[in-house]
């Protein structure tokens, strides 16, 4: 299990939605508690979603319900959840058929939890691919799909990002506070590994008034590590896709990393793109995203 610690996590070989599915055809609520940022409420809501999906394609969908609130202790529950709890316990247990089981309480509703599934039974060979960019309050991942650059062991892996803000708008400056891109490595052996590339923290640049072109580092890449070894049986692997992420968290554990990017212009968007490159070859970039949401 250690292989998944850290900046892994994301690569275990399983969703919780899948535990939460092999409950059904029974009937299962599931809870939260947002008191408890190690609990991770975000991906809980995400993953009770696609188990919905999974119930509702058996046709049992008022089986499963989720309840995700907090201001109580753990594993406690507050009175406010009483009535859910007693009507999948009256419907599921005492027959009580009348009772209504739709239970859909969250607090994210401007979460885009369908971009986790909407590939499901849209592409059944081949890799998952995100639809879209996920952003929120300067905070944001952004998908660079697909890579494929070859990458040897000590090769150097370099990031790099740009940045515009659009038509009319006063001087600017935009800094990135924290952020890395990890790049999904896949070995020839069929093994693969993540290769996190730090950027540069606090790094700022000035937008000129009304300028709509991409500002970048005029000294290259804002980041760069050095590729691990890729499995025994291969020398070299490929870089299939990356990630350029700043979600206010430390990669690797739970404490908190700040905000994304910040900017003197508060009124207009601000937009980012970002590209790897390896062995003198680069990928395209990737679709330009606002990363500015205070406006």
């Amino acid at each position: 299990m250690w292989q998944f610690a850290g900046d892994n996590v994301y690569k275990l070989p399983e969703d919780h939605d899948e535990l939460m599915d092999m409950v059904a055809p029974r009937a299962l609520l599931e809870t939260g508690n947002t008191d408890y940022y190690w609990l991770t409420n975000r991906a809980n809501y995400v993953s009770a979603r696609a188990t919905q999906l999974v119930y509702n394609a058996f046709g049992i969908g008022d089986r499963f319900g989720f309840y995700i609130d907090g201001k109580h202790p753990h594993c406690q529950t507050l009175p406010a959840e009483a009535p859910a709890i007693t009507a999948f316990v009256n419907r599921f247990m005492r027959g009580k058929t009348s009772e209504q089981s739709d239970v859909e309480v969250n607090p994210f509703p401007s979460l885009d939890y369908k971009r986790w599934t909407a590939w499901w039974g849209i592409r059944p060979k081949g890799e998952p691919e995100f639809p879209n960019a996920w952003v929120a309050a300067s905070i944001f991942v952004l998908p660079l799909n697909p890579a494929h650059l070859k990458i040897h062991a000590g090769d150097p892996v370099q990031a790099a990002y740009q940045l515009m803000i659009p038509g009319s708008h006063a001087d600017a400056t935009a800094t990135l506070v924290n952020g890395n891109v990890q790049a999904d490595i896949r070995c020839g052996d069929g093994s693969s590994y993540t290769l996190n590339v730090p950027l540069t923290a606090n790094q700022s640049y000035s937008i000129p008034f009304n300028s709509n072109q991409w500002v970048s580092n005029s000294g290259g890449p804002q980041g760069s590590v050095k590729a691990a070894a890729c499995g025994a049986t291969t020398g070299h692997g490929v870089l299939q896709s990356a990630y350029f992420s700043s979600l206010g968290v430390s990669p690797g554990n739970a404490k908190s990393g700040g905000p994304g990017f910040t900017t003197t212009d508060a009124t207009d968007p601000l937009d980012v793109e970002f590209s790897c490159s390896a062995n003198g070859e680069s990928t395209a970039s990737s679709t330009p995203v606002n990363v500015n949401t205070q406006q």
